[in-house]
């Protein structure tokens, strides 16, 4: 059975980004606090699910990702750049977030059980991404702190 609810928190935590996020100015998200700024948090986040969605296309398809990629090397999503906004990080992580929902609306039930990487299940690996971004969100919340 599809996880509906896992869905959902995928959706949320986009959502949630851009209720707590986008409407700051990206001075205050580049403010660095223990070496790390909101800014670095969602350009991880975004390169995580750049990850992630890759990794369920190459699953679903069966067409191996090119090897143009070192490992540390994120997917290239179009024009991104080294300074770019948060608002624009933030557009590329909705735009790979939604790749990767509409890849999970397709799944068969069978599908969510088939393995993703080694042999842990696409539902298995669904269940991470949600993990880490609630870790991600109480990052950001914290980097944050008060208004």
């Amino acid at each position: 059975m599809q996880d509906h609810s896992a869905m959902d928190s995928l959706i949320g935590t986009y959502r949630e980004l851009n209720a707590k996020v986008r409407p700051l100015p990206e001075d205050r998200l580049r403010l660095s606090s223990d070496n790390t700024s909101v800014r670095e948090v969602v350009s991880r986040m975004r390169d995580s699910e750049l990850r992630f969605s890759q990794a369920l296309k190459e699953r679903i398809t069966g067409v191996p990702i090119p090897d143009m990629f070192d490992e540390n090397e994120v997917p290239v999503v179009g024009t991104e750049g080294s300074d770019d906004s948060t608002a624009v990080l933030l557009s590329q992580f909705g735009t790979a977030r939604e790749s990767t929902l509409a890849m999970l609306r397709s799944l068969t039930e069978e599908d969510w059980d088939k393995p993703l990487a080694g042999d842990k299940p696409i539902r298995g690996g669904i269940q991470e991404l949600v993990d880490n971004d609630r870790r991600q969100m109480e990052r950001i919340v914290s980097l944050l702190g008060a208004p």
